[in-house]
């Protein structure tokens, strides 16, 4: 009857997590404060004054994840009504997460080897090997294609042998890696009056997918068998990874809670409560690695070389980009009715905006091939 609680004279208990505040005594006493929401629930609401004397109670404030404010407590003929809760913050965006490849793995089809050609007897002149196909693009969690091998060129007598140069990787589909690049074709000319024989280049690597490793150069191809001259080919670079996925966005704040009205005779209204500013982006997902450059043709030869040279690994794909921030709820909770004797609460202001999310880390860069040995 009397005391915390009393329904006669006393003032109202406060609510638990999201409960409503406990009104004050029939007579006398204050509302008690709305209690404060959990993660995603609105705040409980203020509980009323008593008849002859008694403050409403504050509304409680929202939950994290935009759970609104709740509304505070009014007073009945003399006090002043309790201010409204501010709407809760938005959720923090998720962090982005990189896709995963399919289990088993699988490869994109691999580009056409180029085709090989073998001169018997020539005078002069060049005798050029066909290239490697490109290797096909894959679907999502399909690793690249790996490119097709060069041709080779074969003289059996005085002419240039030019080897064709190795496809380059397919772009792997999202969450899986580039295919590598193809080999080199040999260059061999066994002729005594042979003129050079040139290795073919190796393929590049295939980009990654979405936060996946880039594809590896083809090793270039060897130049052999000139009586004169011999140039292997160069190594082919790394594919880049694949930028990783971005985060997701920030939720939205919660409604602010309206001001409790002050007594019909006297008292002021309750202030509202603020709108809840939006939660910040998630962070986006890490890039996926480099590939590795291919090595140079390496001739196991007596003549005059000149060594290919290695290629340059991929570059690390960028991080995801942080998801957008969450809007700020931009209806404050308007101020409640002020008595005869008493002026009316000030409205809430609307929330902000939430930041940006973090960008993800950056793949590592990959290894350059190794350079070919010159003699």
């Amino acid at each position: 009857m009397f005391g915390d609680g009393g329904w006669l004279i006393g003032n109202g208990l406060d609510g638990a997590a999201g409960e409503d505040g406990g009104d004050g005594g029939i007579l006398w006493g204050n509302g008690g404060r709305g209690g404060d929401g959990l993660a995603g629930q609105a705040g409980g609401d203020g509980g009323r004054g008593g008849l002859f004397g008694g403050n409403g109670g504050d509304g409680g404030n929202g939950g994290i994840g935009g759970g609104a404010g709740g509304n505070g407590g009014s007073a009945q003929l003399f006090g002043n009504g309790g201010a409204g809760g501010n709407g809760g913050v938005g959720a923090i965006g998720a962090a982005g997460v990189n896709p995963t490849p399919l289990d088993p793995p699988t490869k994109a089809g691999k580009g056409q080897d180029g085709a090989s050609v073998e001169v018997i007897f020539q005078v002069g002149g060049e005798n050029r090997a066909q290239s490697g196909g490109p290797g096909m693009n894959g679907v999502a969690g399909q690793a690249g294609g790996d490119g097709g091998q060069g041709g080779d060129s074969n003289n059996q007598d005085e002419g240039t042998a030019l080897a064709g140069d190795g496809g380059q990787g397919g772009v792997g589909g999202a969450g899986a890696p580039g295919g590598n690049g193809g080999r080199g074709g040999i260059g061999n000319s066994n002729g005594d009056v042979g003129q050079a024989s040139y290795g073919g280049n190796g393929g590049d690597g295939g980009l990654g997918g979405t936060g996946a490793r880039g594809g590896n150069g083809g090793d270039g191809g060897l130049g052999v068998g000139a009586t004169t001259r011999e140039f292997p080919g160069n190594g082919g670079n790394g594919g880049n990874g694949g930028a990783g996925a971005t985060g997701g966005n920030g939720g939205s704040g919660g409604v602010g809670g309206k001001g409790g009205s002050g007594g019909f005779v006297s008292g002021n209204g309750g202030a509202g409560g603020s709108g809840g500013d939006g939660g910040k982006g998630g962070t986006g997902a890490t890039g996926g690695n480099g590939g590795n450059g291919g090595d140079g043709g390496n001739n196991p030869s007596d003549s005059e070389t000149f060594g290919g040279k290695g290629g340059k690994g991929g570059k690390g794909g960028l991080g995801g980009v942080g998801g957008a921030g969450g809007a700020g709820n931009p209806t404050g909770g308007s101020g409640g009715r002020g008595g005869i004797f008493g002026s009316k609460g000030t409205d809430g202001s609307g929330g902000k905006a939430g930041a940006q999310g973090d960008q993800g880390k950056a793949g590592n860069d990959g290894s350059d091939g190794a350079d070919s040995p010159t003699e």
